[in-house]
């Protein structure tokens, strides 16, 4: 999975997230919002043709709080396998 960066000003940041879809956008988004942002959103155009672009608001480094939110959901997923692989032992 790659990222593009496609506008990145003040205040504003649009990625696109290439190979991703709406379940990873989702959580995403859902995160961003734990990270003190003003507007977490995206967008698909099409899901079998396009990439989703997620757009995010806010102060501070947008792109720092972006790979904080992706950081906390690997750990939480992380998390969540091991939990699993231990009921299923």
């Amino acid at each position: 999975m790659e990222i593009s960066i496609l506008e990145k000003d003040k205040g504003k940041l649009e990625i696109e997230i290439i190979g991703g879809d709406h379940t990873l956008c989702n959580a995403l988004r859902s995160e961003l919002w734990n990270h003190n942002v003003d507007i977490a959103a995206y967008n698909v155009e099409h899901p079998l043709i396009s990439n989703p672009t997620m757009m995010i608001q806010g102060t501070g480094d947008l792109e720092k709080k972006f790979v904080s939110a992706s950081t906390s959901l690997r750990k939480l997923f992380k998390s969540l396998k091991e939990e699993f692989d231990k009921k299923i032992k």
